[in-house]
């Protein structure tokens, strides 16, 4: 008998046949993959299938065109009320207001969290809609984006009625539901919620929070085309 490769005809271990070995390799790495994927979702349970690298910049370019084609159809209490829900599906406004109120966040109360972000949301919202109008639908473009995790931003160009073109940098985080949501905008390099922050650092620091909620309530009034002096301010 003629001995193999590794001397198995001397009374030593038999070794497998080539195409038996690497399929028995291909086992162990299947199965050592297997279990750290299984070990991965254990200790990470939150990890979810890839998200594409484009979802982000649909999900907003989505919410986006769908608010300028409302606001184009013209102003009526129903279309604005479409207008406002595409907002909320598209800015995480509890994590706008906590970056606009900044340090002073975390002094404030369960209700007077509640209270601030329907005070921002209610004040930024009528802002932002205000500027749609500027806007020519038809020049709107999303030169792309940049992505960081479960971070992006989706870089859009403005083109005013006058010509004017600005840029506007949304930042954007996944949230529950692997929803991207705006937690900010970047117009023409700055930051609204940190200008906002500055704003409201500044009243505080010389006033009082009360008195944030006040200006804030007036401001709300105003843009609602309500006299303050003849309404009751309202949360």
């Amino acid at each position: 008998m003629m001995p193999n490769a590794h001397g198995s005809a001397h009374g030593g271990i038999k070794s497998a046949r080539p195409g038996v070995k690497r399929t028995t390799a291909m086992r162990l790495r299947m199965g050592v993959l297997g279990v750290t994927v299984a070990t991965m979702f254990v200790i990470f349970p939150n990890v979810g299938p890839p998200v594409r690298a484009s979802e982000a910049t649909d999900q907003i370019r989505a919410a986006i065109d769908q608010m300028y084609r409302l606001v184009a159809t013209g102003s009526t209490a129903e279309t604005r009320e479409a207008v406002r829900k595409a907002a909320d599906r598209m800015f995480d406004w509890a994590a706008m207001a906590e970056g606009a109120l900044g340090q002073h966040w975390r002094e404030r109360t369960r209700d007077e969290r509640a209270e601030f972000v329907r005070l921002f949301r209610d004040v930024f919202e009528r802002a932002y809609l205000s500027k749609i109008q500027l806007a020519d639908a038809e020049r709107f473009a999303y030169p792309g984006r940049h992505d960081r995790g479960d971070h992006t931003v989706v870089r859009t160009q403005i083109t005013t009625n006058n010509g004017t073109v600005i840029p506007v940098n949304y930042r954007a985080q996944m949230t529950e539901g692997r929803t991207w949501r705006v937690y900010d905008l970047d117009v023409s390099g700055v930051s609204l919620v940190g200008n906002y922050r500055t704003q409201f650092s500044t009243i505080i620091g010389r006033s009082s929070y009360p008195e944030l909620v006040n200006r804030l309530k007036a401001l709300r009034e105003q843009h609602s085309g309500v006299r303050s002096a003849t309404t009751p301010r309202s949360t």
